[in-house]
């Protein structure tokens, strides 16, 4: 989904410092630009190899221990018997994540080394603000997951502690994990969830002075979903995930995209057309203008919302 606009903040999920503003360029519905780095499944880059602990790690000997990252935000307890012999363990902020819109910015930590393994089972603990999840979710369906394979997977006896924040599970191993969504968990009956479906299918997307890409929009997570794969022909990979929440009533929709932006939009569908904001001043509109075109395009307004400028058009085809 081609984005007009610079990011406003670019927030990388691994916990690295946020990206500089960089423009994007994607047809889309939200003009979202941002990855999210901590994001875990489909279609995204593949996670960086981890490294060997530093020469000074600390060393986890049979007897046990507790490993905490230097910013405090995760904690591995090693129960006594887990390893066989001393062990150099760090626990630190993933350098590079899957990049998926279900995944919680700056969520996602390495412990090294990868292939460190716990006779018995250690308990990982992260951190993380439900702010910087997927938009209009509940926040009791986040769980700890485990990069496998370049994509997010879920572990299982996921605890979340919704007044401290912070996801725990019991781990065998090293890896790269995460906090991620795991979708809705009731059914999308109501007519509402359908008011997005025609953005569904096979999409070439195009627009004056961006690269031209292509976007493929599907219906998951029980059809209350609609996820985004965008890929323009400079490289750019762009995900969405778009839903209309029980929580206030409206459309949400979460892009990340592989420059290391995200974007946040919320909204409602006006009868022809999905109208989602970044800002009161500053809003996408999704309109099916025929049965194989979908015209996606950007307005902002300098005088709250009396008027509206075109600042951005671009448009879908259907793809046979």
């Amino acid at each position: 989904m081609a984005r007009s606009w610079r990011p406003a903040a670019g927030e990388r999920i691994g916990g690295a410092n946020p990206s500089s503003e960089v423009p994007t360029v994607k047809p889309s519905p939200a003009a979202l630009l941002v990855l999210s780095l901590l994001a875990g499944c489909g279609g995204s880059p593949s996670p960086a190899p981890h490294v060997l602990p530093d020469a000074g790690a600390p060393l986890v000997g049979p007897s046990g221990g507790t490993l905490t990252s230097a910013d405090g935000r995760a904690t591995l307890v090693v129960p006594p018997g887990a390893l066989a012999s001393p062990l150099p363990l760090t626990l630190r902020p993933a350098g590079t994540v899957p990049l998926d819109p279900h995944a919680t910015s700056r969520s996602g930590y390495a412990l090294d080394p990868r292939d460190a393994s716990f006779t018995a089972l250690a308990t990982l603990t992260l951190q993380y603000d439900p702010a910087l999840g997927p938009s209009g979710t509940d926040e009791g369906e986040l769980r700890l997951h485990a990069v496998d394979g370049g994509i997010w997977e879920q572990v299982a006896q996921t605890s979340i502690d919704p007044v401290r924040h912070e996801a725990s599970a019991p781990v065998r191993s090293g890896g790269t994990y995460g906090v991620v969504w795991i979708g809705p968990q009731s059914d999308c009956a109501d007519p509402t969830d359908r008011q997005f479906d025609f953005w569904l299918g096979r999409w070439d997307f195009s627009a004056p002075g961006v690269f031209p890409g292509t976007n493929d929009i599907t219906a998951e997570g029980r059809g209350c979903l609609l996820e985004e794969h965008f890929q323009d022909t400079a490289g750019v990979q762009g995900r969405s995930t778009s839903l209309f929440s029980r929580r206030d009533g409206q459309w949400h929709q979460t892009y990340v995209d592989s420059l290391g932006g995200r974007l946040i939009l919320v909204g409602t569908f006006d009868g022809t057309r999905m109208v989602l904001y970044r800002s009161p001043g500053d809003r996408f509109l999704w309109e099916a203008t025929s049965a194989t075109v979908v015209r996606y395009w950007e307005e902002t307004s300098t005088d709250n919302g009396a008027t509206w400028r075109v600042s951005f058009d671009s448009s879908y085809a259907r793809r046979p």
